[in-house]
C-alpha cells in the first residue's frame, strides 16, 4: 500500500475515531475538574451507584475470583437469586472483565466502563451516520459527541446497566435498516440480541423504537415488499428469545417483588404542559431524577436550529419532514402523558428517574440535525435568522411556562447567548454560499488578495460552530453530568471490616457454627454486606421479595416497596434472623445484650447474646395465635414474647416529652431504650445522650423504632431534628428476663446445620414437642425442601419465610435451590440461536446459488 493510500485510509477512519476520542478527552476533561481519582479523592458513586452498583459488582467480582455459586447469594438481605440479580443490575459482557480487577478498585473499574460506555455510544452513533448517509465527513464525529454527552447521559450515567444499551441502539437501528434494505440480519439479530442480554429493561423501549422506526423506513422502502415484515418479526422474535436465559427467571422473581401487581391506568393524565417541557432543550439545565416525570432531553441547542431549518430545507421532501415531524411530537407527548409514557416504561410507572426513552429522542432529534447539516444546499440565507428567531420565540414561551427551579436564570441566558451565537455563525456561512461570488474580469488579479473566498469563509464558520458546538456540549455536561462523593469516605473501614469479619468467622468455626449473619450499627448503603462480604439480613433491590418486607414493617423494622433492614430489631427479632455479629465505629456498645469480641482501627465487632440458628422450631399454637398483623409493633413483639412464655411485656411504655425541633427521654433505671413516633416527613434525626454518646438516623419517613441503645439510670436522651418540627415520641424500656424466656422456648429445638453452600443447606433437628419448624429463609421460588428424604412442600411463616410441620422425633431436612425457569430459558435461548444460525447458512446458500 502506498503512501498516499495509507492516508485515504486514515482519513477514511478519522471521523469514527473523533467520535470515539472527542467524548472520550471531555469526558476525561470533566474527571479532572471534579477531582475524580486518581485526579483527587472524588468518585462517580452517585445514587444507585453508590448504594446498589458498587456492591453487587463486588459480590460479581468475589463469586468470579472465588467460584462461588451464580445461582444465588447470601451476601444481600436474607439470600437472593443471584440469576436475576445479575440480569437486572449486572448483565454486561463487560462486566467478566471483573476477574482482572484489583480487590479495592472496584470503583475506578466502574469509572473506566463509564467512560467507555459513554466514548462507544458516539463511536456507535457516529457509524450510524457514517452507514445511513453514506457519507464519511468530520462532522459526524460533533453530532456523535452530542449524542454521547446528551441530557439523558448527564443524568443517568452513573447507571451503569442502562449505557451499553445507549451505546448499542444506534446499532440495532442501522442493523433494522439493513434488514428492510438488503435483508441482512445478521447485526440486527446480533446487536439486539446482546441488547436485551445486556438490559432488558432499556431494550423495551428500543423495541417500541424500532416499531415505529421500522414503520417509517419501509414506507420509505416500499421496494423492499411485504418479505420485510416477516423479517422484522422473525429476526426480533428470535432476538427476544435468545434473551429468555435471564428474562423468563427475572420475570419469575420479579413477581414476588415491589414491581409487581402494576395495572394501565384508568383515566388520562397530562404531567405538565408542552411549553414547560421545551424548555428541557435548554443548555446548563440541570438534570431531573425525580418523581414529577420531567424528561432530559437535552443534546444541544444546535439541534433546536437545525430541527426548523430542516422543515424549511427544500431539498427535504416533505414525506420526511411530516413522519419525522410527527415522530418529534409524539415524544414530546409521551413525556408529558401518563399512558404513553406507562407503555414506554414496559407497561411500569417509574419510580423515580423520568423519561428514561429521552436518549432515543436525543437520536431522533440529531439524525435529524446531521441530515439538515448534509442538505445545506436546499436552506437559503432568509431561513437561518427565521430559524433563530422561531427557536427564540419557542425558548421565550417555554420559560413562561416554566418553573424557576427547574430552569434557571443562567441556563436561560446561556442557551440565548447559544442559540444567537449559532444564528450568526450560520447566516454568515449561507451569505458566503448565497450571495459571495469571486471577482471576474481584469479586476480580478487586483482584488483577489484581498477578496475572501467562499469556501474559506464557510470554512472558517465550520470551525467557528464545530469550537461553539464542543464548548456548549463540555460546559452543559461538566454542570449538569457526573456527580461525585468522596472517595475515602466509601472506602476507608474496608480493610478494618475484612480483618474483624475474619476474626468473627474464626470464632464461629470454633463453636462449630457453619451459618450466622452479621449486621450493622451505621451503614453507608442497604447493601454493605455484598460490599465487604458476610451475610446480612438487609438488602436495597428492585429484586427484593415483598412479603419479606411488609413482615419486617410489621415488626417495627425499616421496610418499603424494593428495600427492607432491621434498623429497630429487637433482640428478639434479631435472633430469629440469625444475627450473630453487629458492626460498629465505636467501642461504647458493649451491654448486657452483646459483647465486644474484635476490633481493628476504628471498625469494632461485637456478638449478640441471643441468636438462633438458621431453623428452629415454634408452636402451632403459637403461631396460630400471635396475630401480629392486626397489631401495632409494639403490641406485637409483646405478644409474641408472651406466647413464647414471657411473664411480663418486653417492651414497657416509659415517660417522654416531645417539643418542637426535640425530644427528650429520662432514664431512671438502668435499660436498653427504643421509641416509635409518629409519621413524620422528617429525614434525619440525632440521638445525644447526657454520658456524651451520639447517634444518627436516617430515613426516618420510612417509619421504623429507633434503637436508642442501652443508658444507665440518671442519664437524659434527647432526640433532636433540624426540621424544627415536633416529632413526638414513645419510649419504651426493654425487659431483658421476657427477652431471655421468650428465646429460650425458641432455642430449646433448633436444626444442627451439618453442610451448608449457597445452594444447598443440609441438617437434622430432634422434635421433642410437635411443631413448625421456621427457617430465616425468604420462601422465594426456586427452594426445595426435603424431609427424611422426601420432597416437601413447604408451609409460609409470617408472610414470607420458609416453615414446615414436624412431628415429634429426629429429622434430616435439607433446602436445594435452583434458579426459578433458567433451564427452560436456556432451552429457549439455545433454540432461537439455532434457528438464527439456520437461516444464516440457508441465506448464505442462496447467496452461494
Amino acid at each position: 500500500m502506498s503512501g498516499n493510500e495509507k492516508k485515504e485510509v486514515w482519513e477514511k477512519r478519522i471521523p469514527l475515531l473523533a467520535s470515539f476520542l472527542l467524548p472520550f478527552l471531555l469526558v476525561i476533561v470533566i474527571c479532572i475538574s471534579h477531582e475524580v481519582y486518581p485526579f483527587g479523592d472524588r468518585c462517580i458513586l452517585h445514587i444507585d451507584m453508590y448504594h446498589q452498583y458498587c456492591p453487587f459488582f463486588t459480590e460479581l467480582m468475589h463469586k468470579l475470583k472465588t467460584g462461588g455459586s451464580i445461582f444465588y447469594t447470601w451476601n444481600v438481605g436474607l439470600g437472593v437469586d443471584f440469576v436475576s440479580l445479575y440480569a437486572y443490575y449486572l448483565a454486561s459482557p463487560l462486566n467478566w472483565l471483573l476477574i482482572f480487577c484489583p480487590q479495592n478498585h472496584v470503583i475506578e473499574f466502574m469509572t473506566i466502563l463509564v467512560v467507555l460506555k459513554i466514548s462507544f455510544a458516539g463511536l456507535s452513533f457516529g457509524y450510524y451516520l457514517k452507514s445511513h448517509f453514506r457519507t464519511n465527513y468530520f462532522a459526524i464525529s460533533l453530532f456523535a459527541t452530542a449524542y454521547a454527552l446528551s441530557a439523558f447521559v448527564a443524568a443517568y450515567a452513573w447507571n451503569i446497566m442502562w449505557m451499553d444499551c445507549i451505546a448499542l441502539a444506534p446499532l440495532v437501528i442501522l442493523g433494522l435498516e439493513k434488514l428492510i434494505k438488503e435483508k441482512n440480519p445478521l447485526l440486527y439479530y446480533v446487536t439486539l440480541s446482546v441488547c436485551i442480554l445486556s438490559n432488558y429493561y432499556i431494550s423495551i423501549m428500543i423495541c417500541i423504537f424500532l416499531i415505529i422506526w421500522f414503520f417509517i423506513t419501509w414506507f420509505e422502502n416500499r421496494e423492499s415488499g411485504i418479505g420485510a415484515w416477516f423479517r422484522f418479526a422473525i429476526y426480533s422474535l428470535l432476538a427476544g428469545g435468545t434473551g429468555a436465559v435471564l428474562i423468563i427467571p427475572e420475570a419469575i422473581i420479579l413477581s414476588s417483588s415491589g414491581s409487581q401487581n402494576i395495572s394501565f391506568p384508568d383515566t388520562m393524565e397530562w404531567y405538565f404542559n408542552i411549553p414547560a417541557e421545551v424548555a428541557r432543550h435548554s443548555a446548563m439545565t440541570e438534570v431531573y431524577t425525580g418523581r414529577d416525570h420531567w424528561p432530559n432531553i437535552y443534546c444541544g441547542v444546535f439541534a433546536v436550529v437545525l430541527l426548523f431549518m430542516f422543515f424549511l430545507n427544500k431539498e427535504i421532501s416533505w414525506k420526511k419532514k411530516l413522519t419525522r415531524g410527527l415522530f418529534v411530537a409524539f415524544f414530546l407527548l409521551s413525556f408529558a402523558n401518563n399512558m404513553l409514557d406507562f407503555i414506554w416504561h414496559g407497561f411500569h410507572f417509574p419510580d423515580s428517574l423520568p423519561g428514561r426513552q429521552s436518549f432515543l429522542y436525543a437520536f431522533l432529534l440529531l439524525v435529524i440535525s446531521y441530515e439538515t447539516f448534509l442538505y445545506f444546499k436546499g436552506n437559503r440565507l432568509w431561513h437561518v435568522p427565521a430559524a433563530a428567531v422561531l427557536g427564540v420565540i419557542v425558548f421565550a414561551v417555554s420559560y413562561y411556562f416554566s418553573e424557576e427551579e427547574l430552569i434557571s436564570g443562567e441556563a436561560k441566558w446561556v442557551t440565548m447567548v447559544f442559540l444567537v451565537g449559532y444564528g450568526i455563525i450560520l447566516m454568515v456561512y449561507f451569505w458566503a454560499q448565497d450571495y459571495l461570488k469571486e471577482p471576474t474580469g481584469k479586476k480580478a488579479r487586483k482584488k483577489k488578495k484581498y477578496y475572501l473566498k467562499k469556501e474559506n469563509v464557510k470554512g472558517y464558520m465550520l470551525g467557528a460552530a464545530c469550537f461553539a458546538l464542543l464548548a456548549e456540549l463540555l460546559l452543559n455536561f461538566n454542570l449538569t453530568g457526573l456527580g461525585t462523593v468522596g472517595r475515602t469516605a466509601y472506602v476507608k473501614d474496608l480493610e478494618n471490616y475484612q480483618d474483624v469479619l475474619a476474626d468473627g468467622k474464626e470464632l464461629a468455626a470454633e463453636e462449630g457454627i457453619l451459618f450466622y449473619r452479621t449486621e450493622e450499627l451505621e451503614r453507608k448503603t442497604k447493601n454493605d454486606a455484598a460490599l465487604s462480604g458476610y451475610h446480612s439480613a438487609t438488602q436495597f433491590s428492585s429484586l427484593m421479595n415483598l412479603d419479606i418486607s411488609h413482615f419486617y414493617q410489621a415488626m417495627g423494622m425499616e421496610g418499603g416497596k424494593n428495600f427492607y433492614c432491621v434498623n429497630g430489631a429487637t433482640p428478639l427479632l434479631s435472633a430469629m434472623l440469625s444475627i450473630k455479629y453487629v458492626l460498629a465505629d465505636n467501642g461504647e456498645e458493649a451491654n448486657p445484650i452483646r459483647t465486644l469480641v474484635a476490633q481493628s482501627g476504628d471498625t469494632y465487632l461485637y456478638e449478640n447474646k441471643y441468636v438462633l440458628p438458621l431453623g428452629f422450631m415454634m408452636s402451632e399454637d403459637v403461631i396460630e395465635a400471635w396475630d401480629y398483623q392486626n397489631m401495632g409493633e409494639i403490641e406485637a413483639q409483646n405478644q409474641l414474647a408472651y406466647l413464647l412464655g414471657a411473664e411480663d411485656a418486653m417492651l414497657t411504655e416509659i415517660p417522654s416529652v416531645s417539643e418542637t425541633g426535640v425530644s427528650a427521654i429520662a432514664v431512671t433505671e438502668d435499660a436498653y431504650i427504643f421509641a416509635t413516633y409518629e409519621k413524620t416527613t422528617v429525614e434525619g434525626l440525632t440521638e445525644e445522650i447526657s454520658d456524651g454518646r451520639t447517634k444518627s438516623f436516617t430515613k426516618v419517613s420510612h417509619g421504623y423504632m429507633l434503637d436508642l441503645g442501652y443508658c444507665v439510670a440518671g442519664n437524659e436522651i434527647k432526640i433532636k431534628n433540624t426540621n424544627e418540627e415536633c416529632v413526638k415520641i414513645t419510649a419504651y424500656q426493654l425487659n431483658l428476663d421476657a427477652v431471655d424466656a421468650a428465646f429460650k422456648t425458641l432455642n430449646q429445638q433448633t436444626m444442627k446445620i451439618t453442610s451448608f453452600s449457597d445452594t444447598k443447606i443440609t441438617g437434622n433437628v430432634h422434635v421433642i414437642n410437635p411443631g413448625r419448624l421456621i427457617f430465616s429463609v425468604a420462601n422465594d421460588d426456586g427452594w426445595t425442601l426435603y424431609v427424611d428424604g422426601e420432597e416437601t412442600e413447604p408451609e409460609v411463616f409470617g408472610e414470607g419465610f420458609i416453615s414446615v410441620h414436624l412431628e415429634e422425633g429426629e429429622h434430616e431436612i435439607m433446602l436445594k435451590y435452583k434458579t426459578p425457569g433458567f433451564m427452560l430459558g436456556a432451552a429457549v435461548s439455545c433454540g432461537c440461536v439455532a434457528i438464527f444460525l439456520v437461516l444464516l447458512w440457508i441465506r448464505y446458500q442462496r447467496k452461494l446459488k
